[in-house]
């Protein structure tokens, strides 16, 4: 197979495929396959943050056992002990498969089953203290509920859901907790909780959209960079990006076009540039009618083309080169100045791994068979290579 040999340093997946499990990690706009996994890496930053939560929490069920004498705290303290030891194990096992490889894509599911355990954790101790009637420990494990809140909304607001659902399972038993102490004066919290957790939302979603936007425009930045200004396709610079993500292998067939319009010079001359730069977006336009979805096309320069296929044999690239070339030449196009205009194409291709041992080799071979074409006359295709004679009559050696 042909796989990408994409970077995916700051990037993580979601491998459970649980609809409901999903739907809490889904961004509050569309983005991208590679916007979407910076997103959920996002979740897996500020480790030490998280085990700075678990030693707060350790403290105050420390002092909450040294206050009461209550055996329920030993379960809160060896519980917050585990999942502490599980998020350092957790860690340190990531990162030794990203330094062991740098194509491995870290997956947010441990550690996203840990931080829901936490908050759990973290309320069922905030119900215990408070409705416990202690003063002291219920001063402590509000302060401790409130000073999560922060921590929780700015590491997980790359999913806002996520984040609110952390936030309510920490503050929740809480309010539980005061509604059951007995003591009239903490059913005040009651009404304030709600104003609380819009706010907390408001926070999660700040900071949701504004990492959005950036993320909107650091692909609007890449698009320009790598796509035709002209004509929309792309330009030599994200072509070399593209061949450079494609790792081929022998159990996959890849072609690579290069194409160049004959007579465009002329057409360049008499009916002036812009008359040129209609007929190249029309060409375009053509090509990728002409080409699968999946097939790249790239406007190397000036009236030079090229187009990459995958899971095609040699013997039907000929038929496909043809089908190019009738798609340019076989109508005119327009020039805007109620003239239309002519050209044709010549096109040289190479085959991968029959005619080149990478993606290097494969363009130069290609260009190599293009001035072949060009040499024999024009409105022909050439294939490069030793194979040529054993192919159809179109496709002869360069």
């Amino acid at each position: 197979m042909v796989q990408p040999a994409v970077d995916i340093s700051g990037r993580a997946r979601l491998s459970c495929r649980l609809r409901a499990v999903q739907w809490f990690f889904k961004p509050a706009n569309e983005v991208d396959e590679a916007g979407r996994e910076f997103l959920l890496a996002q979740l897996l930053t500020s480790p030490l943050a998280a085990l700075m939560g678990s030693f707060c929490a350790l403290t105050i069920e420390l002092v909450a056992w040294h206050r009461s004498g209550q055996s329920i705290y030993w379960f809160f303290i060896s519980s917050e002990v585990a999942i502490a030891a599980c998020r350092v194990i957790e860690w340190q096992g990531r990162t030794q498969r990203l330094s062991a490889s740098s194509t491995h894509l870290p997956t947010i599911d441990r550690s996203v089953l840990l931080s829901v355990l936490w908050c759990t954790l973290q309320g069922l101790l905030a119900f215990t203290v408070i409705s416990s009637g202690d003063l002291v420990l219920s001063v402590l494990s509000a302060t401790l509920v409130m000073a999560m809140v922060g921590p929780i909304c700015a590491r997980n607001y790359a999913a806002p859901r996520f984040a609110f659902l952390l936030v309510l399972l920490c503050d929740i038993p809480f309010v539980a907790g005061a509604f059951t102490s007995g003591e009239p004066w903490l059913l005040v919290i009651l009404p304030i909780t709600p104003p609380f957790l819009l706010g907390a939302m408001q926070i999660i979603m700040t900071f949701h959209r504004s990492m959005l936007q950036t993320l909107a425009a650091q692909a609007r930045a890449r698009h320009l960079a790598e796509h035709d200004w002209l004509t929309g396709v792309l330009n030599r610079q994200g072509m070399d990006q593209a061949l450079s993500r494609i790792v081929p292998d022998a159990e996959r067939q890849m072609a690579l076009i290069s194409i160049d319009l004959d007579g465009f010079k002329e057409v360049n001359d008499r009916f002036g540039h812009g008359a040129g730069d209609l007929l190249l977006t029309q060409v375009a336009h053509r090509l990728r009618d002409a080409l699968r979805e999946d097939d790249l096309l790239a406007r190397i320069g000036g009236d030079e083309f090229m187009v990459v296929v995958r899971g095609m044999v040699p013997d039907q690239i000929g038929p496909l080169a043809d089908r190019l070339i009738a798609a340019i030449s076989r109508h005119s196009y327009e020039t805007g100045q109620g003239i239309p205009a002519r050209v044709g194409a010549s096109i040289g291709f190479a085959c991968l791994p029959e005619d080149a041992a990478n993606t290097v080799e494969l363009r130069l071979r290609a260009d190599e068979a293009l001035y072949a074409a060009k040499d024999a006359g024009k409105g022909v295709g050439r294939r490069y290579g030793r194979l040529a004679a054993a192919a159809p009559p179109f496709s002869q050696t360069a």
